[in-house]
């Protein structure tokens, strides 16, 4: 056992990538040291952990309810559902709240659109392309004309790594329309995209109607839905991070999704920071 800022994380030695040969104790490092930076983006929203008990190469699940046995510095987030009533999801403020959970095994945070004091209307719009085939060119070209047509519409627009397969683009809201207004002009978007690159683009959610093509998902922007959190490390073989990037980035060829990873990112940050504050 051993204790990071106060908190007990069991079975440290724990390997959660097995190829990679990363333990619990490594991921619970990465969570503190990543802390400053995550912690603004997920603090007062509610919560969907991935967690791993077994390590990547085991099974993985979402966990969203707060365990009574959780400590006081884990957020209590009542969120009403339209099936369950009203229920506790988790939240999370302090490094000590991302460590503690990473000895709950989770490696994985995702996070809602909208914060806890107005849950009906979300303060960003993500858009979501993911590849068919790995082709990460595709998705570099279709995040780069969105950002034009954004810009065109003079909206500010945000974009990372999803740390698995493709990008997301954030579009920052003033948090003053609900999702019933938000999601159908998502969709509108999506549908632009692919109007303007059929060969490349499409919103069929049948993955065996996809071909290659990269899917635009905008069905997250929604009450119940979440996505990736920045700065989340990701439940794959690369232990790829949601990375923030400055736009400029998606010129370089080279980059993929999991570029910056669990033992990258630290070299980065401290580097340039974060490029979404510049």
């Amino acid at each position: 056992m051993m204790k990071i800022n106060n908190v007990e994380i069991t079975h440290p030695e724990k390997i959660l990538f097995p190829k990679a040969k990363i333990d619990k104790a490594a991921v619970a490092d990465y969570y503190s040291f990543i802390a400053a930076y995550m912690l603004p983006y997920i603090k007062n929203r509610p919560l969907s952990l991935k967690q791993y008990p077994h390590g990547i190469s085991g099974e993985g699940f979402f966990h969203k309810h707060a365990a009574a046995f959780y400590p006081k510095y884990i957020q209590r987030l009542p969120i009403t559902t339209r099936h369950h009533g009203t229920i506790e999801m988790i939240g999370v403020s302090t490094s000590t709240g991302l460590i503690y959970l990473t000895g709950q095994n989770t490696i994985e945070y995702h996070m809602g659109l909208a914060k806890i004091k107005n849950l009906e209307n979300p303060d960003q719009i993500i858009m979501d392309f993911d590849p068919s085939d790995g082709d990460f060119e595709k998705v570099r070209f279709l995040a780069l004309k969105t950002k034009e047509i954004l810009d065109a519409q003079g909206l500010h627009s945000l974009v990372k790594t999803t740390g698995s397969r493709g990008l997301h683009v954030h579009i920052p809201l003033k948090a003053n329309k609900s999702y019933a207004i938000i999601k159908p002009i998502t969709k509108q978007l999506a549908e632009h995209l692919q109007e303007l690159f059929p060969d490349i683009a499409t919103i069929e959610h049948r993955i065996n109607k996809r071909g290659s093509k990269v899917f635009i998902d905008y069905l997250r922007n929604d009450y119940s839905s979440t996505a990736i959190a920045p700065f989340s490390l990701r439940a794959n073989e690369m232990a790829g991070i949601a990375t923030p990037l400055a736009w400029d980035e998606l010129q370089n060829k080279k980059l993929c999704s999991y570029t910056y990873n669990i033992k990258n990112i630290q070299k980065r940050i401290t580097t340039i920071g974060n490029p979404w504050l510049k």
